[in-house]
């Protein structure tokens, strides 16, 4: 199999095209391809990942739930990253294929968008899905390509999606990630403390769950279409009910297990706590993404990962997390 024209990329940059006509179930194959190349021929990515060699962790048991915090120095650029509109307007597009690095490579995914290895990876194995074009970040008309690569990537991997407001360090361009499946403490915890709500056409469940610290709402099914369908109306319905008329802040972790296809969906009310913005060593420097929502919170600072405890997790997601009752209206709402 090899590499392909395609007129928007440097041949250099192109490790491998995926188009997925005759390549079932090849994509995971390519991206660890890809990744093991990376390692040998681009210096930051061999970095980043050899950083992870030297990663600290340690479980904290909160009230009904744990999260595992990371010390993770590598990740201070993405934890501290400025998403102000006006800065990130000043800034060339780290995700635009004329600005990658020289030695970065990526996999073409179904002439669409551009798979490339995380060079401040969390996970053994971190994949960023860009968009070949410089679009803002956001859902609307990308949600048939998430459930796509939830098929590609199979029951391996979780696609994970920041909104531009809680997590994304490029609001400015669609992006997803991919890692490994079974890694985030909330995909184990989740089971015995679901609700369900309701069904919906499709065989689409709507189910809440309990006593996790925040507010998850998990959309199930086997249908992608169907459950695609139902995400689109929770994230509008979400939209009607909030006090402003602001987008939505959420983010998504993506599973496919068999033909069944899940989403997370963790409804935001601010991107960063109080405790971000202090000064001194009052600065508890956790900036909540999909990871942290997942039960990982990455630490890049020596200090915060030493003296974060449960009260201080429980007071993180409360937070940055929507009301339950707000939610609760909006899965009320949803069509």
């Amino acid at each position: 199999m090899g590499t392909c024209d395609y007129p928007i990329l440097d041949a250099g940059a192109l490790y491998r095209c995926f188009n997925g006509a005759d390549q079932p179930g090849r994509l995971p194959e390519l991206c660890l391809g890809l990744l093991s190349e990376q390692k040998k021929t681009w210096p930051a990515a061999a970095a980043g990942y050899e950083s992870l060699r030297c990663v600290k962790e340690r479980e904290i048991a909160c009230r009904g739930f744990s999260v595992r915090v990371q010390y993770n120095p590598a990740r201070i650029r993405s934890t501290l990253a400025v998403v102000e509109e006006k800065d990130v307007s000043r800034r060339a597009c780290f995700l635009c294929p004329a600005n990658l690095p020289e030695e970065q490579k990526g996999i073409l995914y179904r002439k669409e968008y551009l798979i490339l290895c995380n060079p401040m990876p969390v996970f053994s194995s971190h994949f960023t899905i860009s968009h070949l074009a410089h679009r803002p970040q956001g859902l609307a008309g990308a949600v048939a390509a998430l459930f796509q690569l939830m098929s590609d990537f199979g029951p391996g991997a979780s696609i994970l999606y920041n909104g531009p407001a809680c997590g994304a360090s490029a609001p400015d361009h669609l992006h997803f990630q991919a890692a490994p499946s079974g890694l985030m403490p909330i995909e184990k915890e989740i089971r015995g403390k679901q609700k369900l709500l309701r069904r919906r056409p499709g065989g689409v469940s709507v189910i809440r769950t309990e006593g996790m610290g925040r507010p998850v709402v998990i959309l199930d099914g086997a249908g992608p279409a169907a459950v695609g369908d139902a995400l689109q109306e929770l994230v509008k319905a979400l939209g009607g009910v909030l006090p402003t008329d602001r987008s939505p802040m959420i983010n998504l972790i993506c599973l496919r297990q068999g033909r069944t296809y899940t989403v997370l969906l963790f409804p935001r009310a601010k991107h960063r706590p109080d405790a971000f913005y202090l000064k001194g060593d009052d600065r508890l420097a956790i900036s909540p993404a999909v990871v942290e929502m997942g039960g990982i919170m990455v630490t890049p600072i020596e200090k915060d990962f030493e003296r974060l405890d449960a009260p201080s997790v429980e007071r993180i997601y409360s937070e940055v997390s929507l009301p339950q009752e707000i939610v609760e209206r909006a899965v009320d709402a949803m069509g």
